[in-house]
C-alpha cells in the first residue's frame, strides 16, 4: 500500500517534478505554502513532510516549528538551495528537522531519505503505543496492589453476620427490622462474593462466576430494593418498565453489579437537571433479552462515546476511575451478551444489553408488580421521606 507524503514548495514547477518522480511509489500530496500544508495536516496524518526553506509568508523552518508542537511524530525533511549554516542551525533548533537535502536533489538519494523517514515514523508510533501499554500495565499493577489491600480490610470488617442472626431471632415479630435484616444479609452475601473475586484475581485464579437460570424481574426487584436505601442515588427518579418476564443464564450478583454501574452513571448524568429521569426496561426480541438503562441527561459527544469502553477513560474527573464501563463490558460478554451505547449531546444516553433468552413459560406479572410496589414503600420505622415507588410500568 502506498504511503502518504506531503511536499511543500512555492514554485509550481518543483511541485510537478516532485510528484512525477515519486507518484509510482507514494501518494504525493502538494501544497504551495505553509498555511495550505497545515490545512492538509489537519485532514489526515502524514509520516513525512518535505518543505522548501525559502518560501514567502511562512518559511520551511517556521512551518516545522508549528508542526513540532502539533504533529511531533511526523518526520520533517528540509530542502534548501543555500549552504547557509545559520539558517540550517535555526531550522534544526526551531523545527527539529529530521534531514537536510540540498537542491538540486537526486531521486535515489531522496528516495533513501524518505524510506528511512517512514521507518523512523513507524518506529516512533510503535514506541508510543508500547509506552501507553506500559503505563496502563503499571497502573493496573498499582490497582491490583490496592485492591488486595482493600479486599483484606473489607474481609476483616465483614463481621456483621452474628448481629443479623441476633436481630432475626430477637425481633422475629418486627416486620420492619426483619426486612432491614433481609436486605443487610443480601448485601453481606454480595460483598463477600466481591471480596472473594478480588482475592482470586490478585492470586491469578481465573475462576469464572457460575451462571444459573435467573428470572430478571426478581433480580431487578431485589436491586431496586437495595438502591432504595442508598441516600446518594435518586431512587424517586427511576422507572421500571417490564414488557416481558424472561429468564436468562446469569450470575445474579455480577448482573446486578452491571446495572448498578449503569444506573449510577445515569444518576450522574441527570444530577444537574431538575426533570432528569432514569428508565430501567426489560423486553424480549426474538432469541434475546433486551435490558436497557436510559436517561435524559447531558448525553455524550461522538468522540467521547467512542472511548467510554477504554480502561481508565472517564468524564467524571476525580469522581471516576474509568474502570466501571470496562468492567461492565467484560461481565456482559462473559454472559454471552453484547452491550452498546446510543447517545448524543443533550439527548441523554441509552445503554442496551442483549443476553441470550432461556426458554421458560412466562408467568403473569401481576404478582410481581404487587410485591415490588409493596417493597417500594419505605418502612414506617425508617425515615425515608421523599422517596416514592417507581410508577411507570408497562405490562403485557
Amino acid at each position: 500500500m502506498k504511503r502518504d507524503i506531503l511536499y511543500v514548495d512555492d514554485e509550481r514547477d518543483n511541485l510537478i517534478v516532485f510528484e512525477a518522480a515519486f507518484e509510482d511509489t507514494f501518494r504525493v500530496h502538494t501544497a504551495n505554502n505553509g498555511r495550505k500544508a497545515l490545512e492538509l495536516l489537519e485532514e489526515r496524518p502524514f509520516p513525512i513532510v518535505i518543505a522548501d526553506q525559502r518560501m514567502p509568508l511562512m518559511t520551511g523552518a517556521e512551518l516545522f516549528e508549528i508542526m513540532r508542537v502539533r504533529y511531533p511524530h511526523t518526520k520533517r525533511v528540509m530542502l534548501t538551495g543555500y549552504a547557509d549554516p545559520k539558517s540550517m542551525l535555526e531550522a534544526i533548533n526551531q523545527g527539529q528537522v529530521y534531514y537536510f537535502v540540498k537542491k538540486p536533489w537526486e531521486r535515489p538519494m531522496m528516495m533513501s531519505v524518505m524510506v528511512r523517514a517512514i521507518e523512523a515514523y513507524d518506529l516512533s508510533i510503535a514506541n508510543l503505543a508500547l509506552t501507553d501499554r506500559l503505563v496502563a500495565v503499571d497502573r493496573c499493577a498499582a490497582l491490583g496492589r490496592s485492591a488486595a489491600r482493600i479486599a483484606h480490610e473489607m474481609g476483616n470488617q465483614l463481621c456483621m453476620l452474628p448481629l443479623l442472626e441476633l436481630i432475626e431471632e430477637q425481633y422475629a415479630g418486627n416486620a420492619d427490622l426483619q426486612q432491614a435484616a433481609h436486605i443487610a444479609r443480601k448485601t453481606y452475601d454480595r460483598l463477600v462474593q466481591l471480596v472473594d473475586e478480588v482475592k482470586a484475581f490478585v492470586r491469578f485464579e481465573g475462576e469464572d462466576a457460575p451462571l444459573q437460570k435467573t428470572r430478571l424481574s426478581e433480580a431487578l426487584h431485589e436491586l431496586l430494593e437495595f438502591l432504595r436505601f442508598d441516600g446518594s442515588f435518586p431512587y424517586a427518579r427511576v422507572s421500571l418498565e417490564i414488557a416481558d418476564d424472561p429468564f436468562v443464564r446469569a450470575n445474579r450478583v455480577k448482573l446486578q453489579q452491571v446495572l448498578i454501574n449503569l444506573l449510577k452513571n445515569a444518576a450522574h448524568a441527570i444530577r444537574e437537571r431538575a426533570e432528569g429521569r432514569i428508565a430501567l426496561a426489560v423486553e424480549v426480541e426474538g432469541p434475546s433479552v433486551v435490558l436497557s438503562v436510559s436517561d435524559n441527561g447531558c448525553g455524550m459527544a461522538p468522540e467521547v462515546a467512542e472511548r467510554i469502553w477504554e480502561p481508565f477513560f472517564t468524564t467524571k474527573g476525580d469522581e471516576g476511575t474509568g474502570l466501571g464501563l470496562d468492567i461492565v463490558k467484560a461481565i456482559v460478554e462473559a454472559h454471552g451478551g453484547q452491550i452498546e451505547c446510543r447517545t448524543a449531546p443533550g439527548a441523554g444516553a441509552r445503554f442496551i444489553i442483549r443476553l441470550p433468552l432461556v426458554a421458560e413459560a412466562n408467568e403473569s406479572l401481576a404478582a410481581d408488580v404487587e410485591i415490588f410496589n409493596s417493597l417500594a414503600q419505605p418502612p414506617a420505622a425508617v425515615p425515608y421521606q421523599g422517596l416514592v415507588a417507581p410508577t411507570a410500568w408497562k405490562e403485557t
